[in-house]
């Protein structure tokens, strides 16, 4: 099994092979995983999610999560997983600013204001994993 480049990762990361896998610790230890979608602003990871979701619930009180992108066709192995420290951004201000920069990459209109009771989780990697085959 190989490895990606960096520049594969990220290009694999933006054809989005489908749903993402994010991982975070319940309050019991065990691994919580979710498929979520997911954008990214650089290299930091966004998913978007209600909040106080028991993933919102899990990474405030432990920051360790992953989040894994995998391709589904059975004639290839291929993906990412992604892991460092997550945190929930609730702020409406935030919020904002982070679809704003969105909508720009996307060559779309600016929002003026984001929907009550949503969250991003926000991921910077720390670690970044890849298989190909």
């Amino acid at each position: 099994m190989e490895r990606m480049s960096a520049e594969e990762i990220w290009e694999f990361c933006d054809a989005k092979p489908g749903w993402a896998a994010l991982t975070s610790i319940d309050e019991t230890g065990f691994p919580h995983t979710v498929a979520i979608g997911y954008f990214r602003l650089g290299e930091v990871l966004y998913c978007g999610c209600r909040a106080g979701t028991a993933k919102c619930r899990n990474i405030a009180a432990n920051p360790n999560i992953s989040l894994m992108l995998a391709a589904p066709a059975r004639d290839q192995v291929q993906g990412v997983m992604f892991q460092g420290l997550g945190r929930v951004i609730e702020d409406p201000e935030e919020l904002l600013k982070i679809k704003t920069q969105l909508a720009h990459t996307r060559g779309e209109e600016p929002p003026t204001s984001v929907a009550p009771g949503i969250a991003y989780v926000e991921l910077k990697p720390e670690k970044i994993r890849s298989w190909k085959r």
